[in-house]
């Protein structure tokens, strides 16, 4: 999957540090990043330097932000920092710092840096640096809309010891939040058949598996069964845990599991989240790609290998 990027490894664990020269600085635009121009996916992902932002006037310790979504705030100390660390991979540091635009535009006007797409990271190498690109954007969209307390409306101030946002005026303390859901591959042992499906009025088409988000007071396993019975109507049981994934784009905790139907097999389609759902043979499955959960859960199933992995007692 695409956080699997060993022999790196990934920290997150929170510093105030200045960035040096050959650190990292990731640049968001709505849900583009700045990346170096390249002619094809086969040559290296590069993000740009403090070193050469510095040197094109983007970033620097007299740079104020000349929007919002790059600004960074003061902290409850007062101290105004020239950046914030928010992960190292390897022995690269990645920051978030304020950014000149017009000093960016000029930049972006000279073709060697580029606005990518997000979600077109996934097809760039090394796997390592696209991981770090996705990340960075989680980051980007958690601080991009937490400017202010969303209690009072007073701008918030970065903690000193974590990474947190506090209010001056009312104390309200914001934390890097993530919203665990689940991924569900379904089989009908009588027939030996998968249950897939197709989102309704998204622009991912291709087969899919039963997911969705865990409501207040569920555990995940309450989950697998409220949105089985939501998006299909069907029951289910055996629950088997596979793994879990970080999903920047949605802020989301993944959690994998496998489950038998327990009864009845024709299918009630909730058509407000799905278009369609139908139950298919193991090797009508894809088995393309490694990117997502689903896609590897998808791999496992069409071999069979869902059996693999023990009945949990409490699902």
């Amino acid at each position: 999957m695409f956080q699997d990027i060993e022999p790196y490894s990934f920290s997150n664990d929170f510093a105030w540090v200045d960035p040096e020269p050959a650190d990292r600085v990731l640049i968001y635009r709505g849900n583009k990043v700045v990346v170096r121009n390249q002619d094809s996916t086969d040559e290296p992902l590069h993000f740009p330097s403090y070193e050469v932002l510095l040197e094109k006037g983007v970033v620097g310790p007299q740079v104020v932000a000349e929007k919002e979504d790059c600004a960074i705030p003061v902290r409850t100390d007062g101290v105004k920092p020239r950046g914030l660390l928010l992960f190292t991979v390897g022995e690269t540091a990645y920051f978030r710092c304020e950014i000149k635009e017009s000093a960016l535009d000029a930049l972006l006007e000279t073709e060697e840096w580029v606005l990518l797409p997000v979600g077109q990271l996934r097809n760039y190498a090394p796997k390592y640096r696209a991981f770090a690109g996705m990340v960075g954007y989680e980051y980007h969209a958690w601080y991009d809309t937490r400017h202010y307390c969303g209690r009072c409306g007073t701008k918030m101030q970065h903690g000193i010891v974590e990474r947190m946002l506090q209010c001056p005026k009312c104390g309200c303390m914001e934390f890097s939040r993530l919203f665990p859901a689940v991924i569900v591959g379904i089989v009908d042992r009588q027939r030996d058949r998968v249950l897939v499906s197709r989102y309704a009025g998204r622009e991912y088409t291709s087969y899919a598996l039963i997911a969705g988000f865990s409501e207040m007071g569920e555990t995940v396993e309450q989950t697998v069964h409220r949105e089985v019975m939501e998006e299909v109507g069907l029951k289910v049981t055996n629950l088997r845990y596979y793994k879990s994934q970080p999903w920047p784009p949605s802020s989301s905790l993944l959690f994998g599991f496998f489950c038998d139907l327990d009864g009845e097999s024709s299918i009630t389609l909730d058509d407000h989240e799905l278009e369609e759902a139908e139950w298919i043979s193991r090797d009508e499955l894809p088995d393309d790609e490694d990117y997502s959960l689903t896609r590897e859960m998808m791999g496992v199933l069409r071999r069979g290998e869902e059996t693999h992995y023990p009945v949990a007692f409490y699902g």
